[in-house]
């Protein structure tokens, strides 16, 4: 797999380092060529990541506001009830029309129309099913549906219409398997490789549709998805099968914590939503898993 490959380059730019020091200091000769494999090693890496990028909408304030909108109320199909966990509402986080998606040229797994709305279950945290995906085709009827009375204010995030930038997303090495201690070389700071190019964000709040995952904390979220999807945690080696059914997992929705919106996830932490391809091509939007991660 991805990181497994790239893995066996990093580690063979270490090998000669291992190699010396089991039998004594290297000259100094030594010291740069094994600077230079590094170096090398590394820089494979980054076009490793860079090969691999895909591209991805960040949801931005809308210049002429149309269905998809993060917060405020939703406009529900008029049959669907609005999503509950344990007799509690859950918080509404956003709505998309996927023929804007389409429009805005984003993933091209998506279907290129219907209608999708994203809940959140604030006590879920932790398991597969925390955030609930609704999916209706384009010719369901919806209406403004007002927040349920029991739905707390805390939970009853501003809105805001969105519109769709176009960035191309780079893998972390994180998503890759690669642990950036086997990479701190001169010129390259495990910093810098562990947030490669995800689109000219800076302070912007990373709303997203497709691409990779924007980490807070160091997981394989791929992996953590197919474990959450089978109802199984990683005790132990890692087995084949899971790594290679991860590669099929897609990052569907990222909504960021937002303040401007009364969204706070955690201490500023982020909600991810993960599909399969093979899912998202078929428009069942059934089998997602969610995760999260908080500073």
């Amino acid at each position: 797999m991805i990181g497994a490959a790239v893995a066996f380059v990093i580690v063979a730019g270490a090998v000669g380092l291992w190699l010396v020091r089991r039998i004594g200091q290297p000259s100094a000769e030594e010291r740069q060529a094994i600077a230079l494999r590094r170096a090398e090693a590394t820089r494979s890496l980054l076009q490793q990541m860079q090969s691999l990028a895909q591209p991805a909408l960040t949801l931005i304030p809308a210049a002429q506001p149309g269905f998809s909108k993060l917060g405020g109320e939703p406009d529900l199909p008029e049959a669907a009830d609005w999503p509950r966990a344990n007799g509690q509402p859950l918080a509404f986080l956003a709505q998309l029309d996927l023929e804007e998606v389409r429009a805005a040229d984003g993933p091209g797994w998506l279907p290129n129309l219907g209608r999708l709305w994203a809940f959140n279950d604030d006590q879920g945290y932790g398991s597969a099913g925390h955030i609930h995906i609704l999916h209706a085709p384009p010719s369901a009827a919806v209406a403004r549906r007002p927040f349920p009375p029991d739905l707390r204010k805390r939970l009853r995030f501003r809105e805001r219409p969105v519109g769709f930038r176009r960035d191309i997303v780079a893998p972390s090495i994180d998503w890759l398997g690669i642990d950036p201690r086997e990479i701190d070389i001169e010129g390259f700071s495990a910093e810098e490789l562990a947030a490669p190019p995800q689109g000219p964000h800076r302070d912007e709040r990373q709303h997203r549709v497709g691409g990779y995952p924007s980490e807070i904390q160091d997981e394989r979220m791929s992996i953590t998805a197919e474990l959450r999807a089978r109802g199984l945690a990683l005790d132990g080696p890692l087995p084949p099968d899971i790594e290679e059914a991860a590669g099929e997992w897609r990052l569907l929705l990222q909504i960021d914590s937002d303040p401007a919106l009364g969204m706070n996830f955690g201490d500023a932490g982020r909600l991810y939503v993960f599909i399969k391809e093979k899912d998202a091509r078929a428009s069942d939007f059934s089998r997602t898993v969610s995760n999260w991660q908080t500073y």
